[in-house]
């Protein structure tokens, strides 16, 4: 028999139909049922999504004055967009101004005046080409290139006052020393995000300098252009430049966002939030940073309001809002401003540069989660999803795209190239997840992306197959979350406790390899840390099954279920348990030492005893920034282990847990942390304010 099947195969083969796979693991079954996806497959439009994203930066815009005084351009196309598409309570929302002034750029140009006339870069070109901030000048100045100008060393031997430096990195970086110290007039920089893939692309940047400083002008060019020029400084050739800026600070009286909303018809009170970043300061947008994640968010809520007033899909019970913001600035004004809105809120999906075609960007698209600090059904359900659109558009492309390819008919079939990640910072997420907000969000990116932050993230990087596939699954998710009731929260218990078995053995695959690199010196300790990995994962798992209780509406059969799967954790927790304590033993007997009863140090006792409380002052993760020099009169400079760790130990502070408790948490989540340098950071926290300690 087996010899058939191998001639079986040999002939299909041949006929070019493919192998037979016996033993291909059957593809992931979403949480929706099939009609319902089908309804959102056939209405999202890649073209829309990727028509608007062209419409907001297809074109170089240099922003006028008045936009700062009487609203920008962005928010009315928005705002415009949901009234066209049915979204009738949707308005453009004024918020607090950070400042008296912004600044803005008309003109800016650099040139090359010796050794020939040449043209270097132009505002009106590359908009990227001008550092924020700059000052108005018309300066002509010899060239003189200082490396990346950020240390003494590199002005030793030259003389650079009344010069304009050239610069291997961001500008602001020579800033402090060739322009402060050493009275150089100006830079030229070259610092991009992917310089080896696009060496012509000109990044992103900025000059920092305050009131009492002196007033400067930064440039940034290709990489190309600014080797180009060191190369000839280098060979000896002098260079004189001239820079020919005009900026101004403009009365500062408008920072806006713009807001729609689909309101539930059963529990309207209780709203799934979508965000995505309209502006990331106001002097330049990117299309795929961010015009492509509010492209796919207005191209969501379109589908959902027109396939329900239609029929297609059941009527939302909850309601879905819609937020397009200044980058994180906005988000947290924005909660800040509406606690009601906030308190409603269970759940947040932000998309963040979600649009540009996979291959072309050499790139994946990926969910990040929650942090450990926030365990949540969110993101099972949103990787149930994504798994299920890379399954069908893999076996679609095995199929020669005949059937089941979401395809948009001018976009690209590429592969549908996708991730599952751990919790990743950076965005708009942060707010909701931050303890003091403490709402599931999670995070939607095509990462890493060729044209980050430069003169390339245009349009034509952008795939309207990619923008299809995202749009469903925001919609799908969208539609199953703003209507799920205690069917689909059974559903959602099946889905976690599927992908549980796979998390808790990566703890415990984590836990063995701990002990298995241990020494006689270490074993102990290690031994200790792999019971606080399995110990924390328990932990960690049974809060993300319990959060399911927001659907279950208190219905006493799926109460019981529930209860079932937390006491099955609880058992499966001592099998692992039980298995760490054996290879421990088994690894003390290898090494020829004894083991030792787990048994806590004068320190657990003590630190297990104190409990960090937060006060008004930590406030959310705005407030972090705002601490650099209460920390610096501190003289603190926490090890980097705790640096890395900082967001979610704050996370972790939440009245609850002792400062060992705390410890134990970040640590399975990054790596074992000094106990005593915990101490020492909740410390400087009860210094500057931030929380209190009470004994547990």
């Amino acid at each position: 028999m087996k010899h058939i099947a191998v001639v079986c195969g040999l002939i299909l083969a041949m006929a070019g139909i493919g192998p037979v796979k016996a033993q291909d693991t059957p593809p992931r079954v979403p949480l929706s049922p099939p009609d319902l996806l089908r309804a959102i497959v056939n209405e999202a439009s890649g073209e829309l999504a990727l028509q608007n994203e062209i419409v907001l930066t297809g074109v170089n815009r240099n922003r006028k004055p008045e936009e700062y005084q009487k609203g920008y351009f962005e928010t009315a196309f928005i705002l415009d967009k949901l009234r066209e598409y049915g979204i009738d309570e949707s308005t453009i929302v004024d918020l607090p101004v950070d400042g008296k002034t912004t600044w803005d750029a008309e003109s800016a140009e650099l040139w090359i005046v010796e050794p020939e006339l040449r043209k270097i870069a132009d505002l009106k070109d590359v908009p990227a080409c001008l550092c924020s901030r700059s000052s108005t000048t018309d300066t002509t100045a010899e060239l003189v290139y200082v490396g990346p100008g950020n240390r003494e060393d590199f002005y030793k031997d030259k003389k650079v006052e009344g010069k304009i430096l050239l610069v291997n990195g961001s500008p602001e970086g020579a800033r402090r020393l060739g322009v402060e110290k050493y009275g150089a007039a100006g830079l030229i920089g070259w610092s991009s995000s992917h310089p080896e893939y696009d060496r012509d692309e000109v990044g992103w940047s900025s000059i920092r300098s305050g009131e009492k400083d002196k007033p400067t002008f930064g440039f940034m060019v290709s990489e190309r252009q600014g080797q180009d020029l060191r190369d000839a400084l280098e060979r000896g050739q002098k260079i004189v430049v001239r820079a020919v800026v005009k900026t101004e600070l403009v009365p500062n009286y408008k920072d806006q966002m713009t807001v729609g909303l689909i309101k539930g018809t059963e529990y309207p009170d209780e709203e799934l939030v979508f965000t995505a970043h309209l502006f990331e300061g106001w002097a330049k947008q990117g299309a795929n940073d961010n015009a492509s994640g509010c492209t796919a968010i207005l191209e969501t809520a379109r589908v959902l309001k027109k396939l329900t007033a239609e029929g297609k899909i059941p009527p939302l019970k909850r309601s879905v809002r819609f937020l397009f913001v200044p980058e994180i600035s906005g988000t947290a004004a924005y909660l800040a401003a509406n606690p009601d809105i906030k308190n409603r809120t269970f759940a947040d999906i932000n998309l963040d540069m979600v649009g540009e075609g996979l291959i072309r960007n050499l790139s994946y698209f990926r969910l990040n989660q929650t942090p450990w600090s926030l365990p949540t059904y969110l993101n099972d359900v949103m990787a149930s999803y994504i798994e299920w659109m890379g399954d069908s558009q893999r076996d679609a492309q095995e199929s020669n795209w005949r059937s089941g390819g979401i395809l948009a008919p001018t976009g690209s079939r590429d592969p549908f190239y996708f991730q599952i990640e751990r919790y990743s910072g950076g965005s708009d997420h942060d707010v909701f997840v931050d303890a003091s907000v403490r709402i599931p969000a999670v995070l939607l990116i095509v990462w890493p992306d060729q044209w980050y932050h430069s003169s390339g993230d245009t349009p034509d990087k952008s795939d309207a197959t990619q923008f299809k596939r995202v749009v469903t699954i925001s919609a799908a998710a969208a539609a199953f979350l703003a209507s799920a009731g205690p069917a689909e929260a059974d559903r959602m218990m099946a889905e976690i406790s599927g992908r549980q078995g796979g998390r808790l053995g990566d703890d415990r695959a984590r836990a063995e390899r701990t002990l298995l690199a241990a020494d006689g010196k270490t074993v102990h300790a290690a031994a200790k840390e792999a019971r606080v990995l399995v110990n924390q994962g328990f932990l960690r798992e049974k809060e993300a099954l319990a959060s399911v209780r927001f659907f279950i509406r208190k219905d006493a059969g799926l109460e019981s279920s529930l209860g079932s799967r937390l006491a099955g954790l609880d058992a499966v927790r001592a099998a692992h348990l039980k298995g760490i304590e054996d290879l421990y033993a088994s690894r003390c007997r290898s090494l020829n030492v004894k083991t030792e009863k787990a048994a806590p140090t004068k320190d657990e006792i003590r630190l297990g005893g104190l409990v960090p409380v937060r006060t008004a002052k930590m406030g959310g993760m705005m407030s972090m920034w705002t601490l650099r020099e209460e920390l610096q009169k501190l003289k603190y400079q926490p090890p980097m282990a705790i640096m890395i760790a900082q967001m979610e130990l704050r996370n972790f502070i939440d009245g609850k847990r002792s400062i060992l408790d705390i410890r134990d948490a970040a640590s399975a989540e990054f790596e074992p942390l000094d106990l005593l340098d915990v101490e020492k950071w909740v410390g400087v926290q009860e210094k500057l304010g931030l929380v209190t300690l009470r004994k547990k």
